[in-house]
């Protein structure tokens, strides 16, 4: 190991400046210097803003550091001072690792995000105040092997900070004078007597067994780094010689404020005068009767009026669903008890819960999350869909007299039949294959989707009553006679005749929706040592390397003309397999002789097989022309109507999509034809999606589940009901003027509404609701 490279702090004589001896750290880490020893003479900031460079960077600190040591340090840098540090060791700590082979002085680790501050004596005044946390990392971690000082942990948003109690300068008590101050996040680890905690911030609590598998777990490295290892046992000796501290959660602070409130004239008289002297600081200058002046008013002289709109927008995960599967209302069911309801729920919406929502779909609900946005762990509306895989159909409406004919058995087809069929009306289902599924049955890869649940939700599907014809080719007679002996026809043949690309050699290159057919039909293609190549980077062009891998590749490349278009899981599973994706790549020629396909950049590959997925075209021959056409699809309004009254298309055939776009599809479609029978009127339940600033995310739990501990309720808990009321009265508890009350509807809901000649308008319901209901409108 080469040796450390001194800097010195002072040179002729002359203490070098803080800057100076800042740059000349920077260049030596720059020149690719990665062991340093700092002989310090008061100089600032040592240590900090050492960018990355993929090393460790170790530096030693010796001699008589000045403040900010480590001061906004990076993740690789590594300091260690021998001896005792003055004020605001690692100040905004970006990820360093600290250790302190004596006292910190005040402000340790004061506002830092990441990384470790290890203390081997102890802490001052203000040590771990407005520290924070980012979901993306680990919690910034603060160990202090004696005590500290007085307002520890001040606005503590996050992190952990860990207090041994061994030797403590007050036995009295290891956190000093009112810690906890205006704390929200975090979690404290203490050993030994405290007293004047913020009851109005935190609670004190006992250790869970997940906490103490925790400390003694990270004790180890503490200890060592502290050269204090002897003190091991005694510190692991008991957890109940151990107390934490947490945030109140906001549910607990708005029981303690209404226990609490008060009026502002009981405010004046019992807090403020007799804090600062009767009549106030300026007492003594006023001669004037003292009584409250009306500077704020209320009813029409306000400037803007409070409106609760619950319901008004869709949360994100409703609205970027193309199903529109009203997430938050599972949760809500989920919250209040309700388990079967909200597992039943989602079946009014598609017949594929466990199938779609549970593994086949890019889940655009998690992605759009207001929690992913916020705090990187969405609810995992897959896990949820799982949950859901077990239950009946829900009842089926009474019997109604009309017949519908559904010509395809794709996922648009079945949730069209699915959704009509819930309502009671006579269905019929014709499909060319001898399976129902569609593209789920017969391309999807069982690596993503495994037969027996997408078999379930189809056997499920048969329950209810849908009259099935499979293997039933369609042609333009059986059209014929489908339509004269219908009510409605509806069309969701999807697409199956695959696109190509005429270059030379085109005919020897095998579609990739033919491969993924032959795989699920248990007759796969021998590729055992073979080079492949996928044109068409999409999610199928994934699934298709996937698959030549399973059949014995011995490389695979995808190529695309764009950059790919697949994303999340089925380009992971691709990756993870030795896929390489390459592109911009236009196809020159495909020579199956040398078995090389060439490019117009002038590369080529080598390649045994050569697959393509670019996507396919409907097969319409069947229809008549009074249906009209556009660019190879069926026309169709927003709900599916085409040029004939009686014909409805949905799906595929009438634009490619996601399969939640083509359950959608047939969900709308279902409604409408439904509305037309029933003489009713058609409701389109989607609304505008709620902006994400409305969300009020500082409320809600930042801790996370691993995939062995999750719950429905865990996952019901999590959830921000963003633009649907939680009932959690803050808005009424914070109305200082108490406008805002709580009124029963009939049916068993509930509203809360605004006493006008009580509101002054100041937009407190506003800024503080946490789903974003409330909406102020000027006057």
């Amino acid at each position: 190991m080469p040796a450390a490279v001194e800097v010195k702090g002072r040179l002729n004589g002359k203490r070098v400046p803080s800057k100076e001896l800042d740059e000349r750290i920077q260049q030596l880490v720059r020149s690719g210097k990665r062991r340093l020893k700092v002989v310090a003479d008061g100089q600032h900031g040592i240590g900090g803003r050492i960018w990355p460079t993929g090393d460790t960077v170790k530096i030693k600190v010796v001699g008589a550091p000045g403040q900010r040591l480590g001061a906004m340090g990076m993740f690789g840098t590594e300091i260690v001072v021998e001896g005792s540090c003055s004020d605001d060791v690692g100040w905004i700590n970006c990820g360093a690792k600290i250790t302190v082979l004596g006292d910190v002085a005040n402000g340790a680790h004061n506002a830092g995000a990441q990384g470790v501050l290890y203390v081997q004596g102890g802490g001052g005044a203000r040590c771990d105040t407005l520290t924070k946390y980012n979901p993306r990392f680990d919690p910034i971690q603060s160990w202090y092997f004696r005590d500290v000082g007085d307002s520890f942990a001040e606005f503590k948003a996050g992190g952990i900070a860990v207090v041994c109690g061994v030797n403590p300068r007050n036995p009295d008590n290891v956190l000093g004078y009112r810690p906890c101050v205006g704390m929200v996040g975090g979690t404290i680890y203490f050993r030994g007597p405290t007293e004047g905690v913020s009851e109005d911030d935190v609670r004190i609590t006992e250790l869970t067994d997940a906490d103490w598998a925790w400390l003694k777990k990270h004790m180890k490295p503490f200890l060592r780094a502290v050269d204090r290892m002897g003190f091991y046992e005694s510190l692991t000796r008991s957890p109940e010689e151990w107390r934490k501290i947490v945030a109140l959660t906001p549910d607990e602070r708005a029981e303690r404020a209404r226990s609490k409130r008060r009026s502002m004239a009981e405010f004046r008289r019992n807090v403020w005068f007799k804090g600062v002297g009767e009549g106030g600081i300026f007492a003594d200058y006023i001669t004037d009767e003292r009584t409250i002046i009306p500077f704020t008013v209320t009813g029409e002289l306000r400037r803007q009026r409070p409106v609760w709109e619950n319901d008004r927008y869709a949360p994100p995960c409703a609205g970027y669903c193309p199903t529109g599967i009203p997430t938050h209302e599972r949760t809500r069911l989920l919250r209040e008890g309700h388990e079967t309801e909200a597992l039943d729920l989602v079946l009014r919406y598609s017949p594929f819960p466990g199938t779609v929502c549970g593994y086949v779909c890019p889940n655009l609900c998690m992605d759009n999350c207001s929690r992913q946005q916020y705090l990187s762990d969405p609810v995992d509306v897959s896990f949820l869909g799982r949950l859901s895989l077990d239950r009946p159909a829900p009842r089926i409406e009474a019997k109604r007299s009309e017949r519908i004919a559904v010509i395809g058995g794709g996922p648009a087809g079945m949730s069209a039949a699915w959704q009509l069929r819930l309502r009671g009306y006579q269905v019929s289902l014709y499909e060319r294959e001898e399976e129902l599924g569609g593209k789920i049955y017969y391309c999807i890869p069982e690596d993503r989707l495994p037969r027996e649940i997408l078999s379930k939700e189809i056997e499920r599907f048969r329950a209810t009553g849908i009259e099935v014809h499979t293997g039933v080719e369609v042609d333009s007679a059986k059209y014929q006679e489908i339509h004269r002996t219908h009510d409605v026809v509806l069309l969701a043949t999807g697409c199956h005749s695959p696109r190509v690309i005429p270059f030379p050699g085109y005919e020897h290159v095998i579609p990739g929706i033919v491969f993924l057919k032959e795989i699920n039909a248990r007759n796969p293609r021998d590729l055992t040592g073979m080079d492949v190549v996928v044109i068409g980077a999409g999610n199928v062009g994934m699934d298709i390397c996937v698959e030549a891998f399973n059949c014995g590749a011995k490389t695979v490349t995808a190529v695309d003309i764009q950059k790919p278009a697949s994303f999340g899981k089925e380009q992971k599973m691709a990756k993870e397999r030795g896929a390489e994706i390459l592109y911009p790549k236009f196809t020159d020629r495909y020579d199956p002789e040398e078995k090389r396909i060439y490019f117009k950049d002038g590369t080529s590959l080598p390649a045994d097989a050569v697959f393509i997925s670019i996507g396919e075209t409907p097969e319409l021959d069947f229809l008549p022309e009074t249906i009209d056409r556009e660019r190879g699809f069926v026309r169709v309004d927003p709900v599916g109507r085409t040029t004939d009254p009686k014909v409805f298309a949905v799906g595929d055939v009438t634009q490619p999509g996601l399969i939640t776009n083509a359950i959608g599809s047939g969900l709308r479609a279902a409604r409408y034809i439904h509305s037309l029978i029933s003489k009713t009127e058609y409701e389109d339940d989607r609304k505008e999606v709620i902006p994400y600033e409305r969300i009020r995310f500082q409320w809600y739990d930042r801790a996370r589940q691993d995939d062995l501990s999750r719950t429905c309720e865990g996952e019901a808990a999590k959830c921000m009901s963003c633009a649907s009321c939680r009932d959690c009265h803050l808005c009424e508890n914070t109305c200082y003027w108490g406008a805002i009350s709580r009124r029963e509807t009939p049916g068993g809901g509930y509203e809360y509404v605004v006493d006008d000649e009580k509101c002054i308008g100041c937009g407190f319901c506003a800024g503080i609701c946490p789903c974003g209901i409330w909406t102020l409108y000027e006057y």
